[in-house]
């Protein structure tokens, strides 16, 4: 059966912001599919969140603005693609606080839920998962800035330990 549960890889996301202060806003959301294709989706700053105060430079805000999707259209997007099933994050940005934000903005709910990447990987403490991820994003040339390398990080990090 193709679509077996057997088959299908853990899913990850991983959200990039605008800042590490209270008043960020989600600029970029990466999430991986069951076959371990992964989505990156730049995100249209809403009015609501004051993007024109944030410490983006005008030439990134501009892009956001040109080449960002509607938060309304990702969260679909997202509760197609996730629907019902538990979503690794690695817990060490503010991911489960920016989706609340975007959610919230748009009156819509994730009908996903994030999971912390510890209850995937129970056979380790979050310091080596972390450490384990930082020796894949070297090896493997990936910037932990952009939201779709973490995820890619995340995918190999459990292929590594063989739970798909």
């Amino acid at each position: 059966m193709a679509g077996s549960q057997y088959n299908r890889e853990p899913q990850f996301l991983d959200i990039e912001s605008s800042s590490y202060d209270e008043d960020s806003f989600p600029t970029c959301i990466a999430w991986s599919l069951p076959d371990g294709q992964i989505k990156n989706v730049l995100v249209m700053p809403d009015e609501d969140w004051n993007p024109q105060d944030s410490t983006l430079p005008d030439e990134t805000l501009q892009h956001l603005y040109d080449h960002g999707v509607s938060g309304i259209d990702i969260i679909r997007e997202m509760n197609d693609d996730l629907d019902g099933k538990p979503v690794y994050i690695d817990g060490i940005d503010y991911d489960a606080d920016l989706l609340e934000k975007l959610c919230d903005t748009f009156d819509e709910e994730p009908t996903f839920e994030l999971t912390p990447i510890t209850s995937l990987i129970t056979n380790k403490s979050f310091e080596e998962i972390m450490d384990n991820k930082s020796l894949i994003m070297q090896d493997n040339n990936l910037n932990t800035k952009h939201a779709e390398h973490n995820v890619l990080s995340l995918l190999i990090l459990a292929r590594e330990n063989k739970l798909m």
